[in-house]
């Protein structure tokens, strides 16, 4: 009897014992590979449903999510992978609600953070301030929760708000207000202890207008409490230029070409009224010009060296090569020349002996 007992026991044993083994092969070893289907963007039922008909187990765990409540909004392992049945997929899905996006207002300035959270339809929570190198005095340092994040309106946002950085010796730390509204710079001038001092407005395509472009002292200079920090500030408002001179006709127009100042060539002036203006004291006499002859207006500005230097002034047509100019000019000199030539021309200058320029004139 004993005996028959044992046996029997044995039995039992090995049976328990493979089946373990079995299902242990047919949970991980066993069975076809299964192509995880796409539930993303599914109801949570038909997901499930679906997942369970294919041999495949579902965690399913919930999160914040704009999408509506019970809708599938992530899933692993992705769509297509190949698994073993008995696998689990896990399925993020919607709790839903009204949820929106925590705007960022690390960065911003205290008033400024907190007109952004109210226009977001959220509150201001807790404000702690502290000293900090990194950030301006009345800037925020950091947010809770942080962003980017989805959370219900008229939540609590905390805020950490800088003191600017510690006072050393009694002075204070010119925040950096560059590129910042004038409004904001202002704020936060005064709320490091500081004062604005003059404000000017200057012209500028870099930069956007109303924004901080230069101060004095710069950041990170030390001043005593109350000192003064100037600011320059971008406007978009062009200054006025000045007025144009009066036109005066000749009696008989004629074909002028023009040598500006500065090194750029000026394109031929059709037939026409002109407008000359000179400067009697660099006026130089040229030949009387003949009928037919067209005239090379010939304007030069000696750079303002330290020093006078030569200046040699050729020109070159069909009749030859003439020289119109070779002599000491003093720095900063002004030369006006009006040269006639016949046909084709160019005219060459030379200053200390090097070529500076050459325009050719048809």
């Amino acid at each position: 009897m004993k005996r028959l007992f044992k046996i029997t026991l044995a039995i039992l044993i090995l049976v328990i014992a493979g089946s373990g083994i079995f299902a242990f092969y047919i949970i991980f070893f066993g069975g076809k590979d299964i192509a995880v289907p796409g539930l993303v963007g599914s109801p949570v039922v038909d997901a499930v449903s679906l997942t369970e008909k294919m041999g495949l187990l579902v965690r399913i765990d919930k999160v914040d999510s704009i999408q509506p409540a019970g809708e599938v909004v992530s899933q692993w392992p992705e769509p297509g992978s190949r698994v073993k049945k008995g696998k689990i997929v896990i399925l993020k899905v919607s709790k839903g609600g009204d949820r929106q996006p925590l705007p960022d207002v690390r960065g911003m300035e205290y008033g400024q953070a907190v007109t952004r959270l109210q226009e977001s339809g959220f509150d201001v929570g807790d404000v702690v301030r502290i000293n900090s190198d990194s950030r301006p005095a009345g800037v925020i340092v950091a947010q809770s929760p942080a962003s980017p994040v989805m959370v219900p309106p008229g939540r609590r946002i905390d805020l950490l708000v800088s003191l600017g950085p510690p006072r050393t010796g009694g002075k204070i730390v010119v925040p950096d207000v560059l590129e910042r509204s004038e409004k904001i710079a202002r704020q936060i001038i005064v709320q490091s202890g500081l004062k604005v001092g003059t404000v000017k407005y200057e012209y500028t395509y870099m930069t956007p207008a109303g924004m901080v472009m230069n101060m004095d002292p710069k950041p990170g200079s030390t001043l005593s409490p109350e000192g003064v920090v100037n600011l320059v500030v971008a406007t978009g408002k062009k200054p006025a230029e000045p007025a144009a001179p009066a036109a005066v006709p000749r009696e008989e127009p004629e074909t002028v070409v023009s040598f500006p100042t500065g090194g750029i060539p000026a394109p031929p002036v059709e037939p026409g009224p002109t407008v000359v203006q000179e400067t009697p004291a660099a006026q130089q006499t040229t030949p009387t010009p003949s009928p037919g002859d067209k005239i090379a207006r010939i304007r030069y500005q000696v750079p303002p060296l330290a020093q006078s230097m030569p200046v040699r002034i050729e020109i070159v047509d069909k009749n030859g090569t003439r020289v119109l100019l070779d002599r000491q000019a003093s720095a900063g000199e002004y030369i006006s020349l009006d040269a006639p030539y016949e046909g084709q021309s160019s005219v060459t200058i030379y200053l200390g002996g090097e070529f500076v320029w050459q325009d050719r004139y048809q």
